[in-house]
């Protein structure tokens, strides 16, 4: 229990400083970019590690799943991480954005009644409502950028439950890792081929020292570290303790934010923070036990 805490307790603190550092290179390095750099790094950590699973259990991805985690990994990748580095670009302070996102627990509620027929009950209304207000609480309609930020956090938040939703209906069969290491690396490769297309390049705004060594963190540390130290938490205890890391990580993020960037959170922040925080974890208690297959798709960052 001791080494599953430990692990726990990583993914939280890398996963808090996600928005924070990335908010330090933001103006020097284009969301598309970013994104395919840290998702690219994290994929490539991952696959080793979703290759020897497979092994493991004597699997082999059709091309069918092939074709799932591909697209599985643009709706992740591509839109909605890629939607949340914009937000964070945009935004005036990095900790709003990361409590907004973790509000896509409402979300999934919504989306998992369409998609998978799940039964609407009060505790899920209930968590909705709460998140809701939540993220209104953050709402500052007095400034345009604030409004786009938090737009664009809201619809990151919105496609990632739809992926979220659609990883249960389509490749429940895959476990965590073979499912995010193929998604994460696929999506990245996306990325990719609209970096070229556009000919945006790919390595112009890491010109210093400071920049490479955030980038690198980004996606070794954050995304490749991270995830590999969930994986490991669920290994050594279980998918729904491994998943407290992604209740820790907003009430972390406010100080993140004022050690990292200098940003002193508002009052609004942690009432915020209480409302986002009690809606996530009424709607991610479940109502019979699920398979970590099911729901470490609930946890991307």
């Amino acid at each position: 229990m001791k080494n599953s805490f430990f692990y726990i307790l990583l993914t939280a603190v890398l996963f808090t400083t996600l928005e924070p550092v990335s908010k330090l290179i933001a103006a020097d390095v284009s969301p598309l970019a970013m994104t395919f750099i840290r998702f690219f790094i994290g994929g490539a950590m991952l696959l080793p590690f979703a290759v020897t699973k497979l092994r493991k259990n004597n699997m082999k991805l059709s091309a069918k799943d092939f074709i799932t985690l591909a697209l599985l990994g643009v709706l992740c990748i591509c839109i909605s991480m890629l939607m949340l580095q914009v937000a964070v670009l945009k935004a005036d302070s990095p900790a709003l954005i990361a409590i907004i996102f973790c509000s896509n627990s409402v979300f999934t509620i919504l989306l998992a009644t369409v998609f998978l027929k799940e039964k609407m009950t009060v505790k899920k209304a209930l968590a909705m409502v709460l998140c809701i207000a939540g993220v209104l609480v953050l709402a500052d309609f007095s400034s345009g950028t604030n409004v786009v930020s938090i737009l664009l956090a809201v619809g990151a938040a919105l496609t990632f439950s739809l992926y979220t939703v659609l990883s249960k209906k389509y490749s429940a069969k895959l476990s965590g890792v073979i499912q995010t290491g193929f998604s994460f690396f696929f999506g990245s490769l996306v990325l990719l081929v609209i970096l070229l297309f556009t000919g945006e390049s790919i390595f112009s705004g890491l010109t210093t020292g400071k920049t490479i060594g955030i980038m690198l963190y980004l996606g070794i540390a954050v995304t490749g570290l991270g995830y590999w130290a969930f994986f490991r938490a669920m290994e050594k205890s279980s998918a729904t303790a491994a998943s407290t890391a992604f209740f820790i990580k907003p009430i972390l993020t406010p100080f993140a934010a004022f050690f990292i960037n200098g940003i002193a959170p508002a009052p609004k922040v942690f009432a915020a923070l209480i409302l986002v925080v009690a809606g996530s974890v009424l709607a991610s208690m479940p109502t019979k036990q699920m398979e970590p297959s099911e729901q470490h798709t609930q946890t991307i960052n």
